[in-house]
Parts: C-alpha cells; sequence; structure tokens
C-alpha cells in the first residue's frame, strides 16, 4: 500500500467511536450530519495526525519537518451510501461526513485516556478524502511509502494535505497536496515537494508581515 495506515493508540480509537455512536441519528445535535445519518453505515477511516506550523517558525524555517510540530490525531468520518442504478449502476459510495480530532483528556490515571476535541463538518473534510483519491495515482506514491498528516498554517490560512516519506528521514521526498479553501498562492491539490511548498508558505508570512506593518 502506497500510503501506509499510521497506527493511532488503541484508546484514541474507543474515544472517537465512542463520541460519533453518541451523534449519529441523534436528533439532539440538529446541526450536524450525524444526527441524519444512518448508523449502521458510518464508520471512521484514514487516523492520521494533525502537525502545526507556526508563524513564528515560518520564516526561519529550511525543514518542514523540523519545524512543525506533530499533535493531536483526526479520523474521517464515513457514510456509506447506495447509488441508485441511474446515478452509476448501483453501487455504494463512501461521502465523508465529518472529522474527529481527538485530544488526550485531562483525566489523572495512570494511563492516558482520549476524548473527543472537535467535530468538524466543514470543505476540509470533503478535501483530505479528494486529496487522498488523486495522491495514490500518483507513481511516486503508488511506487513508494507514505504516511498521511494533515498539516494546518493558520497565519496564512494553508491547510495540507502532507505525506511523508517513510524511507527517507530528511524529508526531501515528501509531497504535500493543498487543500480547498486555503491560500490561491497554493494550487488545490497540486502535488508539490517540501521545500517548493515551504517557499510559498514563507512568502506568504512576508506579506503578512508586510500587511500588519502598513496598518501600523
Amino acid at each position: 500500500m502506497a500510503i501506509h495506515p499510521s497506527d493511532p493508540p488503541a484508546a484514541a480509537v474507543v474515544a472517537v467511536k465512542r463520541a460519533v455512536a453518541i451523534r449519529v441519528g441523534n436528533p439532539k445535535f440538529p446541526r450536524s450530519r450525524l444526527s441524519t445519518a444512518n448508523r449502521d453505515a458510518v464508520f471512521i477511516s484514514l487516523p492520521h495526525r494533525i502537525a502545526y506550523l507556526a508563524f513564528g517558525k515560518i520564516r526561519r524555517a529550511d525543514d518542514l519537518r523540523a519545524a512543525a510540530a506533530i499533535g493531536n490525531w483526526r479520523f474521517l468520518v464515513i457514510e456509506a451510501k447506495r447509488r441508485t442504478a441511474a446515478d452509476d449502476g448501483g453501487g455504494e459510495e463512501q461521502e465523508p461526513i465529518a472529522a474527529a480530532t481527538i485530544v488526550e483528556s485531562a483525566a489523572t490515571t495512570y494511563e492516558t485516556t482520549y476524548e473527543l476535541g472537535d467535530l468538524n463538518e466543514g470543505p476540509f473534510v470533503a478535501a483530505t478524502s479528494e486529496a487522498i483519491r488523486r495522491a495514490e495515482k500518483l507513481p511516486e506514491v503508488r511506487n513508494g511509502a507514505f504516511e498521511a498528516f494533515l498539516l494546518t498554517v493558520p497565519a496564512v490560512h494553508v491547510t495540507a494535505l502532507w505525506l511523508q516519506d517513510c524511507q527517507d528521514y530528511r524529508g526531501d521526498a515528501d509531497l504535500l497536496l493543498t487543500l480547498p479553501p486555503s491560500d490561491l498562492a497554493l494550487e488545490p491539490y497540486r502535488p508539490m515537494a517540501s521545500a517548493a511548498f515551504l517557499t510559498v508558505v514563507q512568502d506568504l508570512a512576508r506579506k503578512v508581515t508586510s500587511e500588519y506593518a502598513t496598518r501600523g
């Protein structure tokens, strides 16, 4: 498998399943798509870590792996839906409907425990799934070994699927696919090497700094 599955802690998996199960088909959460989802058709998929690149780390960074902080676990929540024959000859469609972020609980125990930190149903949910789909078609991904991360750079409004090359500890062969609606300086879903991606992000950070200086 070109994109290797991440291995979340068992307690994190239990926590996300519990949190999703509480909300699926539950009218107490009317604003959530999970409230109208089919309980028997919902499952979690693609466990991956969230990486955060802080504004203060951007300008001096020459290595994305060293500059970014790896944080919480994120899971996609999928609903399997039956296609009609008129749509696509029947069959089943797996639709991403939410992303759940699981954080370490503040509870004091001998073992690390986890709880739901955030349940998001915004555009980055479907965009993550689409980026994975496109990445799996790339020759370098098909022939390599990668682990998926979600990279977020909030200071410059950029979020990307970050594929870390498992065979290259330096990260020179890492690939990033920007997720819409990120800053348009980065073309959505276009595969970029880590160094090229970081250069664009640094340019965006300089513009942010310049704008603040102008306002001051």
